[in-house]
C-alpha cells in the first residue's frame, strides 16, 4: 500500500501554472494577460475576412470563428511546447462584437 502512495507525491510535487484567464473576461484582456505570461499568438489555420469581422478584434491569435448559432471563436496560443486554444462569444449576441472568454483547453 505504501508504494501507492509514492507513486502520487510526484504528480502533487508538480506545480501546474495558473493561467491569466477568467470566465467573461474580454478576449482583448485575456490575449493582454496571456502574451505577459510568455504565451505567444499560433493560429491552428488563418481566419477569412469574414471571421475576421465576426470575431470584432484584429488578434492574430485568431483562427477561426462560426458566423451561425453562438457566434464562437476560437484564438490559439503556444508557449514552451505546450498549446492554449481560448472560445469566445460575442459580447453582443448576434452581432460582431468583442468576445467574452467562455472555455480553454
Amino acid at each position: 500500500m505504501t508504494w501507492l502512495l509514492l507513486l502520487f507525491i510526484p504528480m502533487a510535487a508538480v506545480a501546474v501554472p495558473q493561467l491569466p484567464l477568467s470566465p467573461q473576461q474580454s478576449i482583448v484582456d485575456a490575449h493582454r494577460s496571456l502574451l505577459a505570461a510568455g504565451w505567444r499568438p499560433a493560429p491552428d489555420q488563418d481566419p477569412s475576412p469574414d471571421e475576421r469581422h465576426w470575431s470584432g478584434v484584429r488578434l492574430n491569435s485568431l483562427s477561426s470563428c462560426s458566423g451561425t448559432g453562438e457566434g464562437f471563436c476560437r484564438f490559439d496560443y503556444r508557449r514552451d511546447g505546450q498549446t492554449l486554444s481560448v472560445v469566445t462569444v460575442p459580447s453582443r449576441p448576434g452581432r460582431a462584437s468583442i468576445g467574452r472568454v467562455i472555455q480553454w483547453w
